[in-house]
């Protein structure tokens, strides 16, 4: 049974980088959601956010081969609970 998933990838702010992501999953014919990317000028890393189904055991194996690319410093992922929203209180979150 196919599952969504959350990867967060931490890695180089490196544009490549984020393409040899997408081609992996495309090998893997795994059925991609969403995708975003984030850098801060500060630093030197960047932040690949990427949604996608798949079952769990190819989810671990491709945590494997994420993790062996040049440049990527960890890779974190969870799974995505459906009809789940956030609720967030705005007055916690304006300072």
């Amino acid at each position: 049974m196919k599952h969504q998933f959350r990867i967060i990838i931490l890695g180089e702010n490196e544009i490549r980088l984020l393409s040899k992501i997408l081609i992996l999953l495309n090998r893997k014919n795994l059925k991609i959601n969403y995708v975003s990317a984030s850098s801060h000028d500060s630093m030197e890393n960047s932040k690949y956010v990427i949604d996608l189904e798949c079952i769990d055991y190819k989810l671990i194996q491709l945590k494997k081969l994420i993790e062996k690319l040049i440049g990527i410093t960890h890779v974190y992922f969870y799974n995505i609970k459906e009809n789940y929203r956030k609720k967030i209180d705005l007055s916690l979150a304006i300072f």
